[in-house]
């Protein structure tokens, strides 16, 4: 098996010209800037307390909707597996 080698690259020295704008495609425009002081300005502090008590409540509430699904998926596997046997 022979392998063909990969042409170099060859890179031209850089000039200094802008071939393509990048302002603002990270996020970074002064509008961007001034909504994420706002918004940080506008946090809730939680409390650990608070946090393990939301993700609790949150476990709680979705916990048996989420075993409800496994059962469900569950039963449709062994029926598959029976009727296909």
């Amino acid at each position: 098996m022979c392998r063909k080698n990969k042409p170099k690259t060859v890179y031209k020295e850089d000039d200094g010209r802008t071939i393509y704008s990048m302002a603002g495609l990270e996020g970074k425009t002064p509008e961007d800037l001034e909504e994420r002081d706002r918004r940080r300005k506008n946090r809730v502090s939680v409390s650990r307390k608070e946090r393990n008590a939301m993700i609790r409540a949150a476990f709680e509430v979705y916990g048996p909707i989420l075993l409800i699904i496994l059962v469900g998926f569950g039963l449709a596997a062994i029926l598959i597996y029976l009727f296909l046997r």
